[in-house]
């Protein structure tokens, strides 16, 4: 159209110029109607170029905002473009899962939708009901006994199975989040039975002993046949791991507290920790000797004292030194996460010259004390990271 308003223009340009050549030789006639030709020409050629330039315009714009829409769309990641179409959906998969999809990469955001509509699909329910849904089918179907086991056969076998039959990361595994709501599960249900139990005046059997001044003794009720201990002023209950552990242990291998559940009276109790060596009945004066290489006669009491000063000494100053290099205990993940920090800690302690020296004067071996302040550092990690084992059924 515009080609052809300009084809018109110039034959109206034409017979203007025809006009005026007629003009000039007399035809008079011939310049009018050559002039109305031009005026025809030119109209119709002026509105054929508007019509058709306005419509090229129309066309150029159209076809610049369809290049830009797609150019737009093609550069929307996976995740964009599933939020976009899938708003409810890519909301719940960042709440069930607790990631920002948005910091992933193009596999595991893809890995991720897909394992998670998958699972969806298979138990028949809504993306954001799919925690709620697998816990209560877990706990229905299998008791807490039975979670622990559960965990290590997940974590151990299927979370591989499941990432190589998919071909995907186990971190993108179905497995993996069944894995961790489990775990979290243990945890809750550990706190919340941990939660009414309180403890006061916690200290090692050792201590216990010093600070009765007596012998500590394990002795059965002929009536019922339960085993309870006698030392001093306190009489207790024994946990059951302790009573398995009388036979065959020491008396590093217990601890005392008083107890108190859900706020009860509080009951004096022995409990078990895990060291080695076996006696039967312990007591301050016979369960310490002298070596030959002491300087002087002190009593028995009076080593053992010296001992746990310096065994605690240096717990507290390699607790500072982990903590100064590593963080609180609290923070460490797992037991194995420990295993450098502390070697590090005794290597910054195993040559302290005062205190080798005074156990020399006392007949005491530094290296065995060195061991068991590090073994009283796993004690408190532990003490921190899970309930104890031992039940208390009173």
């Amino acid at each position: 159209m515009k080609k052809i308003g300009v084809i018109l223009l110039v034959f109206s340009a034409l017979n203007l110029l025809a006009a005026i050549i007629a003009s000039f030789n007399g035809a008079t006639d011939a310049a009018g109607s050559k002039f109305s030709s031009c005026l025809l020409l030119g109209a119709i050629g002026g509105l054929l170029y508007y019509f058709g330039n306005k419509k090229e315009t129309s066309n150029q714009e159209s076809t610049n905002k369809y290049s830009s829409q797609r150019y737009s769309t093609t550069q929307e990641s996976f995740w964009q473009r599933y939020k976009r179409l899938n708003p409810t959906k890519a909301s719940a998969i960042e709440a069930i899962t607790e990631k920002n999809m948005s910091l992933l990469s193009e596999k595991d955001v893809q890995e991720l939708v897909s394992s998670i509509e998958r699972w969806a699909t298979n138990i028949g329910c809504d993306i954001q009901d799919i925690k709620t849904e697998f816990l209560q089918s877990f706990k229905s179907t299998f008791g807490d006994d039975d979670t622990k086991e559960i965990l290590e056969r997940l974590k151990n076998n299927k979370l591989k199975e499941e990432a190589d039959r998919f071909n995907i990361s186990t971190e993108n595994t179905c497995t993996h989040f069944m894995i961790k709501w489990l775990t979290e599960s243990l945890q809750n249900e550990s706190a919340k039975s941990a939660s009414g139990i309180k403890y006061r005046n916690k200290m090692s059997a050792r201590d216990f002993i010093i600070r009765e001044n007596e012998s500590l003794k394990f002795i059965k009720n002929p009536d019922t046949g339960k085993i309870f201990f006698v030392c001093g002023s306190k009489k207790g209950y024994v946990s059951p791991a302790a009573v398995k552990k009388i036979d065959t242990g020491s008396v590093d291998d217990f601890y005392y507290a008083e107890v108190s559940i859900d706020n009860s009276n509080y009951v004096p109790c022995l409990m078990l920790v895990n060291k080695p060596d076996v006696v039967r009945s312990f007591d301050v004066e016979t369960d310490h000797t002298t070596s030959s290489g002491a300087d002087n006669n002190f009593t028995g009491e009076e080593i053992l004292k010296k001992e746990l000063e310096i065994r605690n000494r240096l717990c507290a100053l390699m607790k500072t030194f982990i903590q100064n290099e590593y963080g609180e205990l609290k923070y460490f993940h797992e037991l194995d996460d420990l295993t450098i920090p502390i070697a590090n800690a005794k290597t910054c302690y195993d040559t302290n010259e005062s205190m080798i020296n005074i156990c020399k004067q006392y007949g005491l071996d530094y290296s065995d004390i060195l061991d068991k302040a590090a073994s009283l550092i796993v004690e408190e990690y532990i003490s921190l990271k899970s309930k104890s084992e031992d039940s208390l059924p009173f």
